[in-house]
């Protein structure tokens, strides 16, 4: 007999083959599979066509399977089995034996959280790595949807479809300077704040941010004495320098100490900037974006709580 095309086979033959093997009966067969006496026997009708044997010969009052049936009984049971296993399990994800990439797209301002995410993934999954991309302003969703990553980090976006969402804390702002900075010695005032010119960081938008726009609101003005593509060209510039830096304290909080920077609460009021976890809806049930998902909400939760 030549080997038949599976392409051309309703699998749910299978299905019944194997409660004819197993019951020896129509009847039996038919309740198992959850289908009438007469779908059953037209069925087996069809299964007698395709194999080119009996299957089931009546003798007396039962059926009796015919030698093909009989040596398809068993191996077909173990591929059911087998594919009902496959179909139905989880891709299992083994932290401690994984040597999966992430990727992670993720704004700026949160970049030097990085780190501290990448220690904690490893601390349990050794062989993981991690890639982080930096969208353009206002593009974290589009990324996703792009497939440029498998999990973002930015402020809310009502107009992205397809993506599923957890809040996961707000930015909060501070200024920054080095450690012995005039205006930093004690509180820090308004016009102190305004004296001594400052970092700006413009990210894909030549669009004033949220401490342009407070100072626009209040009618105010600072002068700029260095324009930066990231947050992270800040630090050793505020160091060597009297120049100040309105920014995440979530950002820069890690990094003060290696700087040797301080840090004052902005004499102006800084409105929040709520942050967003996004992943594609096709990505929620694997389990390793969920242990992925849990890593990153962990320490930005936390690094975002801590910086409240």
């Amino acid at each position: 007999m030549a080997d038949i095309e599976l392409s051309t086979i309703d699998l749910n033959l299978l299905v019944a083959l194997d409660a004819l093997l197993e019951t020896h009966s129509i009847t039996r067969a038919a309740r198992r599979v959850g289908v009438t006496q007469s779908t059953m026997s037209h069925t087996l009708g069809r299964l007698r066509a395709l194999l080119d044997d009996p299957v089931l010969v009546r003798a007396g009052r039962r059926m009796t399977p015919t030698p093909r049936a009989e040596a398809l009984a068993a191996p077909l049971r173990r591929t059911l089995t087998e594919l009902s296993r496959l179909l139905g399990a989880e891709a299992a994800f083994v932290p401690a034996t994984s040597t999966r990439s992430f990727s992670l797209v993720c704004l700026d301002l949160l970049a030097p959280v990085v780190p501290e995410l990448l220690a904690r993934m490893r601390a349990e999954a050794p062989g993981s790595s991690l890639t982080v991309i930096t969208p353009a302003r206002g593009e974290v969703g589009q990324s996703l949807l792009a497939g440029a990553g498998e999990l973002a980090l930015g402020p809310p976006q009502s107009d992205v479809t397809g993506l599923m969402r957890r809040h996961l804390g707000e930015v909060r702002w501070g200024v920054f300077g080095r450690a012995d900075h005039p205006a930093l010695t004690g509180r820090l005032t308004r016009r102190a704040w305004l004296a001594y010119p400052h970092v700006v960081v413009r990210v894909g938008s030549s669009g004033p941010g949220v401490v342009g726009a407070a100072l626009a609101r209040a009618n105010l003005e600072r002068t700029v004495g260095l324009v930066v593509p990231g947050f992270l060209h800040a630090p050793l510039a505020l160091a060597r320098t009297d120049l100040l830096f309105t920014a995440a304290r979530a950002a820069i909080q890690p990094l003060a100490a290696a700087f040797g920077l301080a840090e004052r609460p902005p004499p102006l009021k800084l409105p929040g900037v709520p942050v967003v976890m996004y992943w594609p809806e096709r990505l929620h049930g694997d389990p390793g974006q969920r242990w992925f998902r849990a890593c990153v909400a962990e320490v930005i939760g936390a690094r975002l709580a801590d910086a409240g």
